[in-house]
């Protein structure tokens, strides 16, 4: 759980483009709580949004205050402006103390640099792993060392350290990676850049003769 305590308000009655004129990000609140089963219109300056997303990953447990009384929430969705990238809504969903939840957990890789020299890489399958159980006892994330690994080397998802509490919804022996020859990878993007190229080559073959036509 952060240690910081983010600080939020009900929304103003006023449109989201004036909201964040005047610096401000709209948002919901929502949960399992009697007063959060609805939604509830929220509103949080940008730069304590900003910090918020920076210092949290979306499995963190954040505690906020402003509203009636102080609670913990989890990010469920950011949505972005797909031009300038600027966050244009925010939502958050309280939880509760035992509550039970089913959050899916990013992947990590580390020590990739050590396989470099050795042409090799990591090739990561599965991003993300769907857990389910309390709250307080989600990882934030599963960090995976590739460092001492060799040819071949694979991870299952059995083979990551899941809190017992969690049950994990995904199969078992489903691949996280698996150490590849990274001349293999540079093989594949040469196919499919001439595969490209003869695509472009067909098209304008085509284009010729259909022009040819035309001027018959």
């Amino acid at each position: 759980m952060s240690n910081t305590v983010y600080q939020i308000q009900k929304r103003r009655d006023i449109k989201a483009k004036r909201l964040r004129r005047e610096g401000f990000i709209p948002g919901v609140i929502y949960g399992a709580e009697e007063e959060y089963v609805h939604s509830i219109p929220v509103e949080i300056e940008e730069p304590v949004l900003l910090k918020l997303l920076k210092e949290n990953t979306k499995t963190s447990i954040i505690p906020i205050e402003g509203l009636d009384k102080g609670f913990n929430v989890i990010v469920k969705e950011v949505q972005l402006d797909h031009l300038t990238g600027k966050v244009q809504h925010i939502d958050m969903q309280v939880i509760k103390k035992g509550e039970i939840i089913t959050v899916a957990i990013p992947v990590e890789i580390i020590g990739e640099e050590v396989l470099q020299p050795k042409l090799m890489i990591f090739q990561l399958e599965t991003s993300e792993i769907e857990l389910r159980g309390p709250a307080e006892d989600l990882p934030e994330k599963f960090v995976v060392d590739v460092s001492e690994f060799e040819f071949n080397d694979t991870v299952l998802i059995s083979e990551l350290e899941v809190p017992e509490t969690m049950e994990v919804l995904d199969d078992l022996d489903s691949l996280v990676g698996i150490v590849i020859s990274s001349l293999a990878e540079e093989e594949e993007e040469e196919e499919e850049d001439i595969d490209e190229e003869e695509i472009s080559a067909e098209v304008e073959v085509i284009t010729e003769a259909e022009e040819e036509e035309e001027e018959e």
